[in-house]
């Protein structure tokens, strides 16, 4: 228990530390692209796999969401 409390620690720090560090600008722009996919895969997850639905909603709210980062 005590290493998972850390890791979340050391996690939290990267973090913070991380836009003070010299990155290129397209790595910035890939974690943004890779972090708005994973919040659509995790919502398509909880939508059908653990709540066993059906909906096209989802896809309708993942579309806008992309039409208007475009």
């Amino acid at each position: 228990m005590h290493y998972r409390r850390l890791a979340m620690f050391a996690f939290v720090a990267f973090i913070a530390v991380l836009p003070l560090l010299p990155i290129p600008e397209h790595w910035v722009v890939q974690a943004n692209y890779i972090g708005l996919y994973a919040i659509a895969v995790v919502g398509l997850f909880l939508l059908t796999g653990i709540g066993g639905l059906t909906s096209l909603g989802q896809a309708a709210f993942v579309g806008i969401g992309a039409y208007s980062a475009a």
